[in-house]
Order: C-alpha cells, then sequence, then structure tokens
C-alpha cells in the first residue's frame, strides 16, 4: 500500500504539469464583429476621384473598425500581439527547418563585403557589411590620384554605422544617405516605425556630432542645394501621399521652412532630385500615366520659382536632364512607346517656353529601342534601354549629333545597366553587368576609346 501511495503521489505533479501546458496552449485570436457598411462610389462631400460611380455600391465589412492609420489604437495593438503570439506558437515545431533553410541561404551569401566605391568630388564613396551585423556601414576613403578605385593605403572614414543607429529600436530604415556639396556634412533620412515617414539628421563629418537641426515627417531623403545652406524635402498628406515640396535653411527651425509647391490633385504623388550638373532642383508631379514636371534654378537667387517644363496632359510622360544650354528630354510624346529622345533650351524653358511645340528631336524614333534613362557627361550622353531582347547601353557625343554606338559585350546573353555616376567632367562611364556565368561586375568604360 506504501507504494501504491509513492505511486499516487509523484503521479500528480505529472499530470498537473500536463494539464497545465493544455491550459497554456493559446487560442487561435478571433477578431469581434462590428457591423458597418462601406460605400463604393460617389458620396456627397468626399473626394471619391475624377470619376467615381454614380450608382453607389455598399459592402457590409464587420471587420472595417480594425483599421488604425495612427497605430495609437491598444484594442487593434493588441489583438495583432495575439495573433504573432499564436503564429509563433502554431510554428514552433518547425523551428529546427527554418533554422536550416536560413543557414543554407546565408552560406551562399557573402556576408563581410564591400560595395564598388564611386567618385564624387575627392572622394570615393561606398557602403560595406560586416557579418553578423545587420546593418550597413556608409564610408568613404580620399580619392587622390585614383581614376577608378582608391589607393590601397588609402584611410577609410566611417561615415554612418547604421548599426549604431538601429541601436534599441525594433525597427530600422535608413536611406538617403547624402553628403553636401562640400562634402563637410551628412543628411540622411530614418524610419522607427516602419509607416515610411521619415525623419532626417545631419552630421558634422569633421567632429562626427549632430547638428542641431532637425526635419520630421519627411518623405524619403533630402536634396542638398548648391551649397550646404539649403536643403530640400518633401512631405505627404493624411493619405501618406507625397505632395508638398518645402525649403530648410540650415541653423533655422522646420517650422520656418518655405513650401515651394503642393500638388492639389489626389491622382499625383510629387519627387524631386537634382540635375548632375547641379544647377537645377527637378521637381516631378506624377501619376500612373502622365508627368508633369518643373525645374529651380539654384543659381538664380532665393526666389526658388518652380518653372514648369510641359504642363499635364493625359498620357503624356517625359523625365529631363541638364547638359550644357539644353535639357534634355526622353518621352513618349506622339506615341513613341519606347520613348524618344528630344532636347529643349534652358533659355526657352526659363522664359516659360518649355512645352513640347519647342522640343526639338535629337534623333529619329526606333520603335525597336526602348530609351529607359539617359546620363550626362561633359562630352558624353549614354543612354539606357532594350534592344532584340538585351538590355543595352549607347554612347552618343556631347554636341547630341544624334549618332549612337551601342557598347558591346563578349558574352551573348546578359545584362547591363548603369552604376553610380556621380562625376560630369570623365570620360569614364560606370556600368553594371552580369550573365548567367558572370556574377555582378563593375566597369569604369572609356567612352572616348570605346573599351
Amino acid at each position: 500500500k506504501m507504494f501504491l501511495a509513492a505511486r499516487i503521489c509523484t503521479a500528480a505533479p505529472r499530470a498537473q504539469t500536463r494539464f497545465s501546458r493544455a491550459m497554456a496552449k493559446l487560442a487561435a485570436p478571433i477578431a469581434r464583429q462590428e457591423p458597418r457598411e462601406v460605400v463604393f462610389g460617389a458620396v456627397e462631400g468626399e473626394n471619391r476621384g475624377a470619376n467615381p460611380m454614380k450608382n453607389v455600391v455598399k459592402r457590409s465589412d464587420p471587420w472595417f473598425w480594425l483599421r488604425d492609420d495612427d497605430r495609437k489604437s491598444e484594442e487593434i495593438l493588441g489583438h495583432l500581439r495575439s495573433e504573432n503570439a499564436f503564429t509563433e506558437q502554431e510554428v514552433a515545431h518547425l523551428k529546427p527547418l527554418m533554422d536550416k533553410l536560413y543557414d543554407e541561404h546565408i552560406s551562399h551569401l557573402k556576408e563581410t563585403d564591400d560595395q564598388a566605391p564611386y567618385r564624387s568630388g575627392d572622394w570615393f564613396y561606398y557602403t560595406r557589411t560586416v557579418k553578423g551585423l545587420s546593418y550597413k556601414f556608409h564610408c568613404r576613403k580620399p580619392a587622390g590620384d585614383g581614376l577608378h578605385v582608391p589607393a590601397a593605403d588609402a584611410a577609410e572614414q566611417v561615415l554612418l554605422d547604421e548599426n549604431k543607429v538601429a541601436e534599441g529600436k525594433p525597427q530600422c530604415v535608413v536611406q538617403g544617405v547624402r553628403p553636401c556639396p562640400d562634402h563637410k556634412l551628412l543628411a540622411y533620412s530614418v524610419d522607427f516605425k516602419g509607416d515610411e515617414t521619415y525623419a532626417v539628421r545631419f552630421l558634422d563629418l569633421a567632429s562626427e556630432e549632430y547638428l542641431p537641426d532637425q526635419l520630421e515627417g519627411v518623405t524619403g531623403a533630402v536634396v542638398w542645394g548648391t551649397t550646404s545652406e539649403w536643403v530640400f524635402y518633401r512631405t505627404q498628406d493624411e493619405a501618406k501621399r507625397s505632395y508638398k515640396l518645402w525649403r530648410h535653411k540650415m541653423g533655422q527651425k522646420q517650422d520656418e521652412d518655405v513650401c515651394l509647391f503642393t500638388e492639389a490633385d489626389e491622382l499625383f504623388d510629387v519627387h524631386h532630385g537634382k540635375s548632375k550638373s547641379g544647377r537645377f532642383l527637378v521637381l516631378e508631379s506624377a501619376s500612373t500615366e502622365t508627368t508633369e514636371a518643373y525645374v529651380i534654378d539654384l543659381e538664380g537667387g532665393n526666389d526658388n520659382k518652380a518653372v514648369l517644363i510641359q504642363e499635364r496632359e493625359f498620357e503624356l510622360r517625359y523625365d529631363i536632364e541638364h547638359l550644357g544650354e539644353n535639357f534634355l528630354i526622353w518621352t513618349n510624346k506622339d506615341k513613341a512607346v519606347n520613348r524618344r529622345l528630344m532636347r529643349v533650351s534652358v533659355a526657352d524653358v526659363m522664359a516659360g517656353k518649355g512645352g513640347q511645340e519647342n522640343w526639338v528631336e535629337v534623333m529619329p524614333y526606333d520603335s525597336t529601342r526602348e530609351i529607359a534613362n539617359v546620363e550626362v557627361f561633359k562630352d558624353f550622353v549614354a543612354i539606357e534601354g532594350r534592344q532584340d531582347g538585351l538590355t543595352q547601353l549607347w554612347l552618343m557625343n556631347g554636341n547630341l549629333d544624334g549618332v549612337l554606338t551601342r557598347v558591346k559585350f563578349q558574352e551573348e546573353l546578359y545584362e547591363v545597366s548603369f552604376g553610380v555616376n556621380k562625376v560630369m567632367d570623365t570620360p569614364f562611364l560606370r556600368l553594371e553587368y552580369s550573365s548567367l556565368t558572370t556574377p555582378v561586375t563593375h566597369y569604369d568604360y572609356d567612352m572616348r576609346s570605346e573599351s
């Protein structure tokens, strides 16, 4: 009897443990339902687009309450946490397989690696990664006499360690890491929430100290002016649409910034960048089918007036770049599906006469050749596109004579595109090449000797 009692006493805790484990298992979280009627089509007092349906359609959506654009509802966040916890519980038995697949994937990657350095001013810039660290290092080395790469003994300067930026943060996305024109300051955008709305920080590269300037609620990266005195940035509306362009003067508060452009049409998003020449800020307002571009002369004083190139016309798309006395334009004008290359004088644009009636064709349109992008240099123009089923590069003299020379490669099948080309006065085109037998490789192509 004593033996039996001992068996009973020792068995009871085990049964209790199994019972506790069963009780501790999470049940699938089920979101409550709340009656809500959602209307599709024209609604009085609401902007439903250019041509909303007149015959309104109504649908019942009992889970509409789960929408929280501000991501602040504790009820919704709590429900999402419960879903994540339940998912982790249900796939826990797959953890060994997950680890195996992850390790196999990582084994095919070069975790400690350097990006090909590119020349900008008196420096070569690049990023590098280190095994075991999740984020990149942004670095530079003095160019010295190096044409293509810095000297082997050139000292490295780490400009930004994204791993330090991300410390203690559940989410971190860094983009738009850009030095100012004199390469003394660095701007970068960071998103700690995952909502693609960024804060911009500025670093003094000599002291490695942050400047007091901070920009909040920014869309993507900033663009420097001709000096380190000014930066330009965009902000979003409530629908996360980029719609305003702002000018910020370094040293001033953000609430003193000047709005230079507002896009009222909700079908259009605003984008901006700087011409390779550094003279113009290019502002583009674009929908999925239509573009409208403006330029701001950064050397024309502090009024920073946006000058229209060609007003928006449904299904007319165009991109622009500055080269000397002209703006190059690659566009689908006159039903050129693969885009034609045209030009318009800077003088005409600044006089308000930059519309398509003044565009001049640089070379005859070829329906078999797609023009995807254009890179300008002091003495050359490079074109990126596609022909005969392959990506291709072509070169043209900087006087825009319309004569194209295709960049040739030995392999029959390949993929080629522009690399990073920051220098205007150079004979070298940085390109990126790969094929079925050649890994991604960066080359500097001499446009003078075509080699």
